[in-house]
């Protein structure tokens, strides 16, 4: 069992992490794209973009509840578990607030031709904000902080 939950919790967490740097380029090359065009690709990507990382991101939380809930040797308690918890929730309101923010301007930008670089740029920097909470995640899970 604690094998299958690993593997889920892993492939989640590589999908969630390389569909993110997978966005950081085509977003960023679709936005450049003359107007309306690029509109409609970001609309898409938008709708999918939803839809999967609604998949990997619950993936990874139920995989990591059910590691945790199985585990003779890691709790609730254990500080990888807590900042793994807490990089899931911080990564939700990132791109629940910067996320959503920086898509609204990205795709006014791209639909207008106006300010598309500036528009680029923050959604960039918003999403590196998002990576580096992951990476966080990621390295305490991997180095079992605090276990």
């Amino acid at each position: 069992m604690r094998n299958a939950l690993l593997f889920f919790h892993i492939v989640g967490v590589a999908g969630w992490l390389g569909a993110g740097a997978h966005s950081l380029i085509t977003h960023s090359t679709v936005a450049r794209l003359e107007p309306p065009a690029g509109r409609e690709a970001l609309r898409t990507f938008e709708k999918k973009a939803t839809l999967y990382f609604s998949v990997t991101s619950g993936l990874v939380i139920l995989s990591g509840v059910g590691l945790v809930m199985t585990s003779d040797d890691y709790g609730w308690g254990d500080t990888f578990v807590l900042i793994g918890l807490g990089a899931f929730v911080v990564s939700g309101v990132i791109q629940s607030v910067v996320g959503r923010k920086n898509n609204e301007r990205l795709l006014e930008a791209a639909t207008s031709g106006a300010d598309v670089e500036p528009a680029v740029r923050a959604w960039q920097r918003g999403s590196m904000w998002d990576f580096l909470v992951l990476f966080v995640a990621i390295w305490t899970m991997i180095t079992k902080l605090g276990a």
